[in-house]
């Protein structure tokens, strides 16, 4: 398996998100231009720090510089070993990140897809259809000893029933005039019936 490789990424500077690969026994970070890393900065001196590949990493130190070396906001005042993940600054303006990049690794575990089958969708159940009405509740049973509830008339029965009653009323004021008139002298009722023209004695 290769090593690992590892690299610098400006976070803050002139150029943020440039990438520089550590790929140098010793790399030189400065202001001037023939350095391995130059940095264009104020704040940097010309030969700002170096860092040495080492058995047992990145050794990072200060050359020297005005406005100093940083690891993690940390100054270095002797070369300190560098991690993953540390945070070099140079002066107050530049800050770097030290990172590696491991090769990867094989996949050892051979997917559906890579044999060239495609995965099944996952199944889902079918919707059940849903009813358009819902169905009539039950009438309740009646209780042994009550008596069951009527359903309430209606309106039509009620008129029907007023109207018969009204027609019986009519036919038995009908039936008692006609008695008057044949039974009782006309004397008793031909006053009533001149008062509308009508003048009947038998």
């Amino acid at each position: 398996m290769a090593p690992a490789a590892f690299r610098l990424i400006m976070r803050t500077g002139p150029n943020p998100g440039m990438v520089f690969d550590l790929t140098r026994e010793a790399t030189v970070l400065g202001r001037d231009v023939g350095n391995d890393i130059a940095v264009g900065d104020s704040e940097i001196s010309r030969q700002h720090s170096r860092m040495t590949r080492t058995p047992g990493g990145f050794v990072l130190e200060d050359l020297g510089s005005t406005n100093g070396t940083f690891v993690n906001g940390e100054r270095l005042v002797a070369p300190r070993v560098l991690n993953p993940g540390d945070i070099v600054g140079l002066g107050e303006n530049v800050t770097l990140l030290f990172d590696s990049t491991a090769p990867e690794a094989a996949a050892t575990v051979m997917g559906p897809s890579a044999r060239g089958g495609a995965v099944p969708p996952a199944r889902q159940a079918a919707p059940q259809p849903r009813a358009a009405y819902p169905p009539p509740a039950a009438a309740p049973m009646p209780v042994m000893g009550q008596q069951a509830p009527q359903a309430p008339q209606t309106p039509a029965k009620k008129s029907s029933k007023v109207w018969l009653l009204a027609g019986c009323g009519c036919l038995v004021l009908v039936l008692a005039v006609a008695l008057i008139i044949y039974v009782l002298p006309c004397q008793w009722y031909l006053p009533i019936t001149s008062l509308f023209g009508y003048s009947y004695c038998p």
